[in-house]
């Protein structure tokens, strides 16, 4: 029998595979041969697609004159929009044809600033986030000894305030991003993800990721990172979330 996707399963299936790139794509005007130039110009275009004696070719900015589309130029519609992100991070834009093979979307570097997509990183983020506490269930029993009487306080504090509301809850939900980061810190857990990191490179990691979720949850119009820096965290994020559960010692 198959086994049952869990809620994890599930919203990792709609932030790494349900949600494509078309959210984030702008409808494409097709230019005239004849004065596509003035029109790029008049919209600050920098890419456009343009008939030239009923061929459909490419101008960017720079071109001496309009080329050939080659493969690379296009992105399938159904590309999933974390993948969409690190293909823009490579190169600047795609076109996107529609269901009749028409050129009909375009997509840059520009459309990742979108709100789609950060929707989909505080996604990622937050099933982060939801793996790790799985883990301190799991494994650390004793979780407590490895943050501050403070902090394991105020998570007593939420927990009980929860509790009184009727929510289905335990300890380990009431934890704060940054607690995480200590727990693993501790005794070098995290090299259990990456063995080769120092913990200043996993305190540092750990703080990245909580400002841009900060940032996210805030809606802040500069989120305060490159998107090659948010690539890096991405990549460190699905790292931990797809390997098997390390054996941690305490």
């Amino acid at each position: 029998m198959k086994a049952r996707m869990n809620s994890m399963d599930r919203l990792r299936l709609l932030f790494e595979e349900q949600i494509n790139v078309l959210p984030i794509a702008e409808n494409l005007l097709l230019l005239d041969q004849s004065n596509f130039m003035e029109e790029m110009k008049k919209r600050n275009f920098h890419s456009a697609i343009v008939n030239v004696n009923g061929e459909w070719m490419k101008f960017d900015d720079g071109d001496a004159e309009p080329t050939p589309l080659q493969e690379v130029d296009w992105m399938e519609a159904h590309t999933p929009l974390l993948m969409a992100f690190r293909m823009l991070i490579q190169r600047r834009r795609y076109f996107i044809k529609d269901e009749e093979g028409n050129p009909a979307y375009i997509v840059t570097r520009t459309d990742l600033d979108k709100i789609p997509l950060r929707i989909g990183f505080f996604g990622l983020i937050s099933l982060f986030e939801t793996h790790m506490k799985e883990l301190v269930r799991k494994h650390l029993p004793h979780w407590e000894e490895s943050i501050t009487e403070n902090r394991v306080g105020q998570a007593r504090n939420l927990y009980e305030w929860k509790k009184a509301r009727g929510e289905e809850i335990d300890l380990v939900q009431c934890l704060q991003f940054g607690d995480l980061g200590s727990v693993f810190s501790k005794k070098q857990r995290f090299r259990k993800f990456e063995p080769d990191f120092s913990r200043d490179n996993w305190v540092d990691m750990m703080n990245n990721i909580g400002r841009l979720r900060d940032a996210l949850a805030h809606s802040q119009s500069h989120l305060g990172f490159t998107w090659e820096e948010i690539d890096r965290m991405i990549i460190f994020i699905r790292g931990i979330i797809d390997r098997e559960d390390p054996v941690f010692e305490g």
